[in-house]
């Protein structure tokens, strides 16, 4: 295999790990710093949660909210046919003009809900678990991906494409200084 050859080898090489580390690193980072709740504990203010205020026997995609667990409270006494069970076992929804969510829901038992959301605002994304009641929950995580999260995955990434990069350039590349031997006839 020629130098040329070689070299981008290793390139692609660098940047497939870059890839790779970051992205792990990105859920890695978002799982470690999720808070974890104890059954009974009342979500934060700033918990998502998706509800539904409409003709459950027709689902409509307009009649879904998803909302922090803080502005739900205050639509759920003006709203009094909001509830946090959903008509639909999944569904991805618009909201608003740049916001974008999804979930999926696993019935556990009579009018429980498990719900797994994950909703995309600006520079950020957060998933959600919780079980759901008619008008309260559980929850059980919240995971949250903002940018500062993607940049100190980036930069372990980074610095995991140089480490590799460096050794397979000491391993395969000839250094400045070595005798490499000629083949017959060159």
């Amino acid at each position: 295999m020629n130098l040329s050859a070689l070299r981008a080898a290793i390139l692609i090489t660098e940047l497939l790990t870059f890839l790779m580390v970051t992205t792990v690193m990105t859920y890695f980072i978002s799982y470690v710093a999720a808070p974890e709740f104890a059954p009974g504990t009342e979500p934060p203010a700033d918990f998502p949660v998706v509800a539904y205020d409409g003709d459950r026997e027709k689902p409509d995609a307009k009649r879904y909210r998803v909302m922090p667990w803080s502005d739900w409270q205050g639509y759920a006494e003006r709203n009094p046919g909001a509830s946090l069970l959903l008509p639909e076992q999944s569904r991805a929804l618009q909201v608003g003009p740049e916001d974008q969510a999804s979930f999926s829901v696993t019935d556990r038992g009579e009018s429980r809900q498990s719900v797994d959301l994950t909703w995309r605002s600006g520079s950020e994304e957060r998933r959600a678990r919780y079980v759901a009641q008619a008008r309260a929950l559980e929850p059980r995580s919240l995971h949250t991906i903002t940018t500062r999260t993607f940049l100190l995955a980036a930069l372990a990434g980074f610095g995991a494409g140089m480490l590799i990069g460096r050794l397979l350039r000491r391993r395969w590349l000839p250094r400045p200084g070595d005798i490499v031997p000629l083949r017959p006839g060159d």
